[in-house]
C-alpha cells in the first residue's frame, strides 16, 4: 500500500465528512476502501484513468479513487450493501 495514496485519501474523506457535518470514522473508511478494492478485483470499472501496463494494486487504486473524490464512503450506503449481500446469500442458500 502506498502511504502517499493513503494520506491523500484520508484527507479527502475527512474533508467530505466535514462538508456533510459528520465526524470521520476510521473503521468506516477502512471498510469502504477494502470493499471498493474487492469490487475492483472482481472486475468493476475503474473510476480514474491509469496508464497502460500500470500494475497498481487494487487497494492503491481504491485509495486513489477516494482521493480523487470519485468514491464517497457513507455509513448508510454500506449498510444497504451489506443487507443486499445478506439477502443474496439467503436466496443462494435456498436454491
Amino acid at each position: 500500500m502506498n502511504e502517499e495514496y493513503l494520506r491523500q485519501a484520508v484527507a479527502k474523506a475527512k474533508e467530505m465528512c466535514a462538508q456533510r457535518g459528520e465526524s470521520f470514522d476510521l473503521r468506516l473508511f477502512i471498510t469502504g476502501v477494502s470493499k471498493r478494492a474487492v469490487q475492483l478485483s472482481k472486475g468493476y470499472r475503474r473510476l480514474i484513468p491509469l496508464p497502460p501496463n500500470d500494475n497498481t494494486s487494487f487497494l492503491d487504486l481504491a485509495l486513489r479513487e477516494v482521493a480523487a473524490g470519485k468514491i464517497i464512503i457513507e455509513r448508510g450506503n454500506y449498510q444497504a450493501i451489506e443487507q443486499e449481500e445478506r439477502e443474496n446469500m439467503e436466496i443462494n442458500s435456498v436454491n
